[in-house]
C-alpha cells in the first residue's frame, strides 16, 4: 500500500498518453469516477481529459510539422545549392509553390522563353523565398498564440466585423475607408491588463514586418502610447505609424464565448487596410499573410470577389488550405440565391478545399446587424460571468453571425491543428510535392540529353579524326613548299655567284693601253668584285620574290582548306628580307695582284697572231667576231677607232700590226740575201748568222704577242684568281646558305599561321568534345543528386501526409 493510502490521503491521478489516445493508470479511473459522481462534476472532468488529449495530439503534430520544416529547408538548401553548381531544369508547369513565372504585365497572351542559366537564377529567387516562408513558419509552429487576420476589398466592412466579433465598438466605422494603418488587437492581460495602443513610428520600421522586428513591450522607446479614445485618429495615420498594437479587457463575457479571452491559447486579431486601396499597402497585406495562421477574407456582397482579391487568395491558398470568407452586407442583397452561387463559384475556382466544406468557412451575414457593447464594464462591478444572461436577452439572436462565430470559435480553439498547423501541413505538402516533381523531371531531362550527348560524341570522333588528317596533311603540304623553295633559292645563288665569273674579256673595262697598264688593273679587279656581289643581289632578289609568291601561295592554300577558320592579318614585306649588312665575307674579297697575272700565252692565240688571223682556233674565252671592215678584222684594228689609236699609240700594239712589220722588215732583209748573195745564202754560215735574225724575230714576235694577249690573258687570270679565293672563303655556299635560311624563316611566318589555325580548328573539335564529357559527367552528377533528393522528398511527404490533424 502507497504512503498516502496508509496516511488516509487521496494519491494524485495518473493520466497515461498514447498516439492512440490516453487513459488512466491501474484503478484510478474508478477513483475518478467516484470523486466525480455529481453530473457537473463529471462533465467538468471529461471536458479536462479530452483537453488534455487534445493538447498532447496538438504537441505531437507540432513536433511532427517542426521536424518536417526543418527537413524540408534542408532539401531546398541543397536543391539551391546543386542549382547554384550545376543550373538545373526548372519545369514549366505543375508547380504549387517553386513555379516560375515569365509572364508580364500586358503580354497576356504569351510567356518569355529564357536560357537554362536564367532560369535557373530566377528559380533561385523562389527557392530563397520558399526557405524564408519556412523559417517563418517554423516560428508559427513554435508560437502558442494563434494570429487571426481580417483582410478584404476597400470598404468591405473589415473593421464592423471586427468590432462584432469583439462585442466592442472599437475600431472607427464609416462609408469611406477608415483604416489606413495595421491594428493588431490582443488581450490587455500581456500589457498589465491595462487598455492602451502601442503606435509604431514609421521612423522606427517603415514597413510592418519591420514594425514586429522592432516592438519591444518592455522597451518603451520602440513605441509611442496613446489611450484608446485616440484610436479613430490613429488609424488615419499612416505616414506616421506602420503597425498600432491595440490592447483591449475582452472581460465582458465569458470565457466560452469570447475569442480573446478564452483560456485556450492567445488570440490576436489583425485588422487590415483594404487590398486595394493603394499598391504599397496592398503589398503590405499580400506580405503579412505569410505569418499569419488564419485568414478571415471580407467580402463586400455587393461587389463580390474583385481581382486584387482574387490575387491575395491565390497566393495564401499556397499555405492556408482553409480560409473563412465573410461575405458582409448580405442583408442589402434582393437575389441572395443568385448572390450565393456567384460567390461560392468563385470561391470553388481559387480556394476549392474551402468550397468543399462552405457550411463552416463560407458565411453571408450583415455585421451592422450584431449587438455591440458600447459600456467599459459592469457598473456594479460584478464579475461579468454573472450577469451573462442579461447580456445574451438584450439583443436579438442572429443566427448567421452566432453560426460565424462558433464555427471560428470551433476551427481556432476546440481545432487548433487544423487551424495553427493545417497551414504548414499544406505548405509541406505542396513544397515536398514541387521538390519530387523537380527532381524527378531533371532526371528525365538529363536522361535525354545524356543519349544525345552519347549521339553527338560519336559523331564527333571522325570528325576530330579527319580535321587532325586535314590540317596534317596541309601542314605538310606548306612545309613541302618550304622546303623546295629553300632548296630552289640554295641553288640558285649558287649557280649564279659561280656564272658572275664566267665573264668573256669583252666584258671587262676597255684596255687603255700600256700607259694605262695601272688602271686597267684595277678596274678589271673592281669589275669581277661587282660582278660577285651583284650575283648576291641578284640571288637575294630571286629570294625576296620567290618568297613573296610562296607565302601568298601559303595563304591561298590555307584559306581554301581552312575557310573562315584560317584568320591571318599579317601583310608580307618582302622589302624587309635581307634589310641587314651584306655577308662579312664580302670584305675579304681582295686578291693580291701578280705580275704573272699579266700573260696566259697559248699556241692556239700564238699562232693566231703570228698567221694574223690566218688560222682558225677555239678559246673558251673567245667571242663572236664583230662585223667589220675584212681588213681591219684581220689586222686587229677593229677594236677601237681610229682616233683612240691615234691618241694612244700603244694601242697598236694589241693589234697585228707589229707583227706585220716583223715580218715586212725580216721578209725584205730575206729577200735582199737571197738577191746579194744568191746560192750562198743557203750556205752554213749564212743559216747560222739567219738563226740569230730567226731568234730575234721570233722573241720579238713572242713580246709583240704577250703585249697584245694581255687584254684577254688578265681577266682571265683575275677570274681563275678569284674563283680560287670565292672556294678558299667558302664564299659561294655561305651566301646561299645565308639567303635559304633568311627564306626559311620568313616562311616560318605563314607556316606557323598554319599551324596555329589548323590548332584552333582542331582545339575547337577539342574543345567542344572536351564540353560534351563535362556536361556529361555534370548531368551523371546531376542524375545521382536527382534521385536521391527525389527519394528524401518522396519519404518526408509522406512522413507529413500521415500527419493527422482532424484527430483533436
Amino acid at each position: 500500500m502507497s504512503e498516502d493510502k496508509r496516511n488516509g490521503k487521496d494519491a494524485p491521478w495518473e493520466l497515461s498518453y498514447g498516439r492512440d489516445g490516453a487513459g488512466f493508470n491501474g484503478d484510478d479511473l474508478d477513483k475518478f469516477l467516484e470523486h466525480g459522481s455529481k453530473a457537473a462534476r463529471r462533465a467538468s472532468n471529461e471536458q479536462l481529459v479530452s483537453s488534455h488529449l487534445s493538447q498532447w495530439n496538438y504537441n505531437q503534430n507540432r513536433g511532427a510539422l517542426m521536424q518536417g520544416i526543418e527537413e524540408a529547408s534542408e532539401l531546398v538548401s541543397d536543391l539551391v545549392r546543386e542549382n547554384d553548381e550545376r543550373p538545373m531544369h526548372v519545369p514549366d508547369n505543375d508547380l504549387q509553390i517553386l513555379q516560375v513565372s515569365l509572364r508580364l504585365d500586358g503580354n497576356w497572351k504569351d510567356d518569355l522563353t529564357l536560357d537554362k542559366e536564367a532560369l535557373a537564377q530566377i528559380f533561385k529567387t523562389r527557392a530563397t523565398s520558399a526557405l524564408e516562408h519556412l523559417a517563418k513558419l517554423l516560428v508559427r509552429v513554435q508560437d502558442t498564440s494563434s494570429k487571426v487576420f481580417i483582410t478584404g476589398d476597400l470598404n468591405a466592412g473589415k473593421s464592423t466585423l471586427c468590432n462584432a466579433l469583439l462585442r466592442k465598438r472599437l475600431l472607427p466605422e464609416d462609408q469611406l475607408p477608415c483604416t489606413n494603418v495595421f491594428c493588431e488587437i490582443l488581450e490587455a492581460r500581456e500589457n498589465e491588463n491595462v487598455e492602451q495602443v502601442h503606435a509604431i513610428p514609421v521612423s522606427i520600421a517603415a514597413t510592418v514586418k519591420e514594425a514586429y522586428d522592432a516592438y519591444n513591450i518592455l522597451d518603451q522607446t520602440t513605441y509611442q502610447v496613446f489611450p484608446l479614445e485616440k484610436l479613430n485618429s490613429l488609424v488615419h495615420k499612416n505616414t506616421e505609424y506602420s503597425l498600432l498594437k491595440i490592447y483591449i479587457r475582452d472581460d465582458q463575457r465569458p470565457a466560452e464565448s469570447s475569442l480573446l479571452r478564452n483560456g485556450t491559447a492567445d488570440i490576436a486579431l489583425i485588422d487590415s487596410p483594404g487590398l486595394n486601396m493603394d499598391s504599397v499597402q496592398t503589398t503590405e497585406v499580400m506580405s503579412r499573410q505569410e505569418e499569419i495562421d488564419l485568414v478571415i477574407f471580407v467580402v463586400n456582397a455587393e461587389n463580390q470577389l474583385t481581382l486584387s482579391g482574387k490575387e491575395f487568395i491565390s497566393t495564401a491558398s499556397k499555405e492556408k488550405k482553409l480560409m473563412f470568407f465573410v461575405v458582409n452586407k448580405f442583408d442589402h442583397i434582393k437575389d441572395k440565391q443568385r448572390c450565393k452561387k456567384l460567390i461560392l463559384d468563385q470561391i470553388k475556382e481559387i480556394s476549392p478545399e474551402t468550397y468543399k466544406q462552405s457550411t463552416e468557412f463560407v458565411h453571408f451575414i450583415s455585421s451592422e446587424g450584431v449587438f455591440i457593447d458600447d459600456s467599459n464594464g459592469n457598473p456594479d462591478g460584478s464579475d461579468p460571468d454573472d450577469n451573462d444572461n442579461d447580456n445574451e436577452n438584450r439583443h436579438e439572436p442572429d443566427p448567421d453571425f452566432d453560426g460565424l462565430e462558433n464555427s471560428l470559435r470551433n476551427f481556432v480553439l476546440k481545432k487548433r491543428s487544423l487551424s495553427k498547423l493545417l497551414p504548414a501541413k499544406t505548405y509541406l505538402m505542396k513544397l515536398l510535392y514541387d521538390i519530387e516533381k523537380i527532381s524527378l523531371w531533371n532526371v528525365h531531362v538529363y536522361k535525354e540529353e545524356e543519349n544525345q550527348l552519347t549521339s553527338e560524341l560519336e559523331e564527333l570522333a571522325p570528325v576530330i579524326n579527319g580535321t587532325r588528317t586535314h590540317c596534317s596533311k596541309l601542314t605538310e603540304a606548306v612545309d613541302r613548299k618550304t622546303d623546295e623553295l629553300v632548296n630552289d633559292v640554295y641553288d640558285f645563288t649558287k649557280r649564279r655567284i659561280l656564272s658572275s665569273l664566267e665573264v668573256t674579256h669583252s666584258d671587262f673595262p676597255r684596255y687603255d693601253g700600256l700607259s694605262n697598264i695601272h688602271d686597267y688593273i684595277f678596274r678589271a679587279r673592281q669589275y669581277i668584285i661587282d660582278q660577285i656581289k651583284s650575283s648576291v643581289v641578284s640571288s637575294e632578289l630571286y629570294a625576296r620574290n620567290s618568297t613573296q609568291q610562296v607565302v601568298n601561295e601559303i595563304n591561298e592554300l590555307a584559306k581554301n582548306e581552312l575557310g573562315n577558320d584560317f584568320m591571318s592579318d599579317r601583310v608580307f614585306q618582302s622589302d624587309l628580307m635581307f634589310s641587314r649588312k651584306k655577308h662579312s665575307l664580302g670584305k675579304k674579297l681582295s686578291v693580291p695582284f701578280n705580275v704573272q697575272d699579266l700573260w696566259a700565252p697559248s699556241w692556239d692565240g700564238f699562232l693566231s697572231y703570228v698567221t694574223c688571223g690566218f688560222q682558225v682556233w677555239n678559246s673558251g674565252v673567245s667571242t663572236e667576231p664583230v662585223k667589220s671592215h675584212e681588213l681591219t678584222d684581220r689586222l686587229g684594228l677593229s677594236t677601237y677607232s681610229i682616233n683612240k689609236y691615234w691618241t694612244s699609240p700603244s694601242l697598236l700594239l694589241t693589234s697585228r700590226i707589229p707583227a706585220l712589220a716583223v715580218y715586212s722588215y725580216g721578209g725584205v732583209k730575206l729577200v735582199t740575201n737571197l738577191l746579194l748573195y744568191g746560192t750562198r745564202f743557203f750556205s752554213w754560215q749564212s743559216l747560222r748568222k739567219i738563226s740569230t735574225s730567226l731568234l730575234l724575230v721570233g722573241s720579238a714576235l713572242g713580246a709583240a704577242y704577250i703585249i697584245s694577249d694581255l687584254p684577254r690573258a688578265l681577266p682571265i687570270n683575275l677570274s681563275n684568281n678569284y674563283r680560287k679565293k670565292l672556294h678558299d672563303l667558302d664564299y659561294i655556299h655561305a651566301n646561299a646558305d645565308r639567303i635559304s635560311k633568311e627564306v626559311r624563316e620568313v616562311l616560318k611566318i605563314p607556316t606557323r599561321e598554319v599551324v596555329k589555325s589548323c590548332e584552333l580548328v582542331l582545339d575547337k573539335k577539342q574543345e567542344q568534345k572536351r564540353k560534351l564529357e563535362v556536361k556529361m559527367q555534370n548531368n551523371a552528377l546531376s542524375v545521382d543528386f536527382f534521385h536521391r533528393l527525389a527519394q528524401r522528398a518522396s519519404v518526408h511527404r509522406g512522413m507529413v501526409e500521415e500527419i493527422n490533424l482532424e484527430v483533436d
